[in-house]
């Protein structure tokens, strides 16, 4: 999940670049793609930058902030909005929130201040975040509707056709076919079908992701799937890992054959009918119940369904609302016992995938095996409802327990190598995002793992290492206090006294008078 992108404007640099020091090293979970020191530069700069997250002064130079909001709004009603202010402008403040401002944020303020509002919005930006996907996920299973109608030469309408060859240009499609004898001895049905279907596409999915590909999987019809991919971007490796996989997790022999560069959308259904006859087994199924578009429906939702509760469980994460992960959980489980037996599977089978893939992009980026986010079982089809929700619930324990450990057993290691390269590299640029990657962490939550065991947060640990540093030189050497300000990594020697004087309550000059 990305990080939200934030344009700051605001005229007093000062306290601008104070606030673009705390945000740049995406301690809170933001990106600063910009700053403006005006409403109307600011505005030349949402088209180029589209920020998802606008922090603005009110009372500014050639344009102020209620007529820039103003502006704003026309083109981006849905961006969030935070005003800095100060208490005289605070009717001012109450007016932009009217145009639709998340809060306010009243100058001058302390880093915990701005580390609660940016907690807020980044709270807003995680569900505008699962929104967004909740509407492409939309148009997603409209788009695979009539790609499988066009497939299984269904009645479809000829005002598809466009947008079905503009998804399919340049690309090259892959026919996934899985053995109807292992099927049939694997299923009793089409709703055990479903969950076999929906194992087997996650493990594509994955294996896809691991490769660093973009592709799109499509459930044709009950024992075959369609993967379009740029071309020649399926490599031998994939093409060798999707059947070997298959049948390690689900005892399922499975083809993987190329039909080549995708042809006009009119024509896809006689090269999908002559593929599918080259690599049909020749034991069917019995006859099922249902259309082939239900199904595909219903594995697109599960799929969603996955997306969904990891944005949900990383949200809670990289908030650093720990409390929150047990509520969002027990609640899962709690739903899970009201749903029939078959979506109780599946449901349970969702959760497990969400919670191995949080584990793993979370706390265990590096780990190149893409399949370490499946369960090493799935809910079996003979289990009762007891079972499956037992199973379940072993799951998510396993999780907690896992992600305590884990917390434990890395937090005091990790902070000690970050505070050693912090002492090292403090009078470079010393982002949390190079000391995130110098341990091998993920930068959002390395800054909640560095505060609690610190108990400060990482810019204003390496900003009183700094000052402590500059203290040092201003005791011991003779050196200007723009030469000081410069080795220990500030760029503006106006914006370092300002800094150290919030720190010692004086001024570098006098500081170095009164020792």
């Amino acid at each position: 999940m990305r990080s939200g992108k934030v344009l700051i404007v605001e005229d007093q640099l000062n306290f601008r670049k104070g606030l673009v020091k705390m945000l740049q090293g995406g301690e809170l979970g933001w990106q600063v793609v910009g700053e403006a020191g005006n409403g109307q530069d600011a505005l030349g700069l949402l088209d180029e930058l589209q920020p998802d997250l606008v922090l603005t002064d009110i009372r500014m130079p050639i344009m102020d902030g209620i007529e820039f909001v103003g502006h704003l709004r026309k083109n981006y009603p849905e961006m969030i909005v935070i005003i800095l202010t100060g208490y005289k402008n605070f009717e001012y403040a109450q007016a932009a929130v009217r145009l639709g401002a998340l809060d306010i944020l009243i100058k001058p303020c302390t880093e915990d201040d701005v580390r609660q509002i940016m907690n807020k919005a980044s709270e807003r930006f995680y569900e505008k975040y699962s929104h967004q996907q909740k509407q492409l996920l939309q148009r997603q299973l409209q788009q695979d509707q009539e790609l499988r109608a066009v497939l299984l030469d269904l009645p479809y309408e000829m005002s598809t056709l466009p947008g079905l060859n503009q998804a399919l240009s340049g690309k090259e499609l892959w026919l996934l076919h899985m053995n109807n004898e292992d099927m049939a001895n694997r299923s009793n049905g089409k709703r055990d079908m479903s969950l076999l279907q929906f194992a087997f596409s996650n493990i594509v999915e994955e294996l896809v992701k691991g490769a660093g590909l973009e592709a799109r999987l499509l459930l044709v019809e009950h024992d075959t799937f369609l993967l379009v991919a740029g071309l020649h971007q399926v490599d031998e490796t994939l093409q060798s890992s999707i059947p070997t996989a298959s049948f390690e997790y689900l005892k399922i022999r499975t083809s993987i054959v190329s039909m080549g560069l995708a042809p006009s959308a009119i024509d896809l259904a006689q090269l999908y009918l002559l593929t599918k006859e080259a690599v049909s087994d020749p034991i069917k199924l019995p006859s099922l119940s249902g259309s082939e578009a239900g199904s595909g429906i219903m594995l697109s939702l599960n799929q969603a369904r996955v997306r969904e509760m990891e944005v949900q469980l990383m949200s809670a994460i990289l908030v650093g609302q720990e409390d929150s992960l047990h509520v969002l959980l027990n609640r899962v489980i709690q739903e899970l016992s009201l749903t029939s037996p078959e979506e109780m599977r599946l449901g349970a089978l969702s959760l497990s995938i969400a919670m191995h893939g949080t584990i793993q992009k979370q706390f265990d980026p590096d780990d190149q095996n893409a399949l370490t986010r499946l369960p090493n079982e799935m809910p079996q089809i003979h289990w009762t409802p007891k079972e499956v929700l037992d199973w379940a619930a072993e799951q998510v324990k396993q999780f907690l327990l896992q992600f305590n450990q884990w917390q434990a057993s890395k937090s005091d290691n990790v902070v000690e190598r970050a505070i050693k390269y912090i002492e090292e590299h403090y009078n470079e640029e010393c982002r949390l995002t190079d000391v995130a990657a110098h341990i091998h962490l993920n930068p959002s939550y390395f800054s909640v793992v560095f505060k609690k065991t610190t108990g400060e947060s990482f810019t204003r640990f390496v900003t009183r290492v700094r000052m402590d540093k500059a203290a040092l030189l201003l005791r011991n050497t003779d050196m200007k206090i723009f030469e000081i300000a410069c080795a220990i990594g500030f760029d503006e020697p106006n914006y370092f006294t300002n800094v150290f004087k919030q720190q010692f309550q004086m001024s570098p000059k006098e500081y170095r008078s009164s020792k």
